[in-house]
């Protein structure tokens, strides 16, 4: 291989092989690359580990040569998709979606995770949506087969929002507004950007102590419409690299990890405007004080639902349309 060769033309462990100077600054800021002893030149040859990686990409963000580890893994999990074959089977064709055939130029996408955890909030937003005329979405974006090492059908958005004749898609969760928003023809915007314009939510006062959920972390795209209804914020969470779901991994070592450095700093609230970071503080590492940003801006003040599977079978058959 020539060094070179266009960087679209080679894969990221073929890129990674040659661009890596070993630096090790990608092992000093991660706990999972810490705990197999390796840094992101070591990953490539280590695909038993992939299913191990949070895919918060913090390597990359302390990369000097701006090489992603979390591509990395993914790559890895391709060659394995046996592993992705039930999540591509439920999220693919969503099977707890709920779409409509109703023309809408804006539509409120409220992925499948904020149903799940936020019932009331998903319901405030679809009445403001319904009183300006717009329609609603409960789907998958398919980011979590992608990220499983399947084949992400996007396409399958596309030809929702062709049916509608949708002209911007309204994302409420940052990873379905990161991972869409590059792949399909429509506009894609946050919630946020979208209430700022229509002059609806409220301020929240006082200085919040923030957790950044990875796809928005490098960035902060979408934290520049939230920032508009703060007052103040701390970037109180800069040692924990995820909040423990990304990529589906389920090593419980490393959650522990995670775990124990949010309690450590002993703050009366965690504000996220991530629903999946708010579930697990709350009903996998039974944090409280977990405050959902978008939730206190429309005054809905909910907390994280524990009846996750039970709501998503309720909006699968709401009809909030009428």
């Amino acid at each position: 291989m020539s060094k070179y060769q266009k960087d679209e033309e080679i894969s990221m462990i073929e890129k990674t092989r040659r661009d890596c100077i070993e630096c090790d600054r990608c092992k000093k800021n991660c706990s999972f690359l810490q705990k197999y002893d390796m840094n992101l030149l070591d990953f490539c040859d280590k695909p038993e580990t992939a299913y191990s990686c949070f895919l918060c990409d913090k390597c990359k963000a302390v990369c000097p040569v701006d090489l992603p580890g979390a591509k990395i893994a993914i790559e890895h999990r391709k060659k394995t998709p046996v592993k992705a074959i039930k999540t591509a089977f439920m999220k693919n064709s969503y099977k707890f979606r709920n779409n409509s055939k109703k023309k809408t130029k804006d539509l409120l996408f409220l992925g499948c995770n904020y149903p799940g955890f936020y019932q009331k909030t998903c319901e405030k937003l679809i009445e403001i949506f319904k009183a300006e005329g717009f329609d609603y979405s409960v789907d998958c974006c398919k980011k979590p087969v992608y990220e499983m090492g399947g084949t992400a059908n996007i396409e399958n958005i596309e030809k929702l929002c062709a049916k509608k004749n949708v002209k911007r898609l309204v994302t409420c969760c940052p990873n379905c507004y990161h991972f869409m928003k590059d792949r399909i023809s429509v506009k894609v915007i946050d919630i946020y950007e979208w209430m700022i314009e229509k002059g609806i939510g409220k301020k929240i006062h006082g200085k919040l102590d923030i957790f950044f959920p990875c796809s928005d972390k490098e960035t902060k795209e979408i934290f520049e419409s939230v920032k508009f209804f703060i007052e103040d914020y701390s970037d109180t969470f800069k040692d924990v690299n995820c909040c423990g779901l990304g990529g589906g991994v389920n090593d419980k070592e490393l959650l522990n990890i995670k775990k124990e450095r949010i309690i450590a700093h002993n703050v009366p609230h965690i504000y996220t405007y991530c629903s999946s970071c708010s579930g697990i503080f709350k009903n996998g590492y039974k944090i409280n004080g977990v405050k959902n940003i978008l939730s206190e801006i429309l005054d809905v003040n909910e907390e994280v639902s524990a009846e996750y599977p039970k709501n998503v079978m309720k909006f699968m058959f709401k009809n909030l349309r009428k």
